[in-house]
């Protein structure tokens, strides 16, 4: 299975990061469905609702507030004022 490494960080300094199969997240201009090997992109991100699959197939939300994504070499970076993740 391809992995994306995703780390999701707030300005207050709160960060988590799990290794992952696909992401999707709310974006300024529409859903983005991210998987590994995307192109490398930058975009903003609206306040609403993350998913991501882990490797053991569970699927994790977390709300979050604007923000930025980065996504290049399988990382996708989210800089964020808040989150709180729904599941664990």
């Amino acid at each position: 299975m391809d992995r994306i490494h995703l780390l999701l960080a707030t300005s207050g300094g709160e960060t988590w990061e799990k290794q992952v199969s696909a992401v999707t997240l709310p974006g300024a201009l529409g859903s983005l469905g991210i998987l590994a090997n995307h192109a490398p992109m930058l975009c903003a991100l609206d306040e609403g609702l993350m998913s991501c699959r882990t490797e053991a197939g569970e699927t994790v939300r977390i709300r979050i507030s604007e923000g930025i994504a980065n996504v290049a070499d399988n990382e996708v970076t989210l800089l964020l004022s808040s989150m709180a993740v729904e599941n664990k």
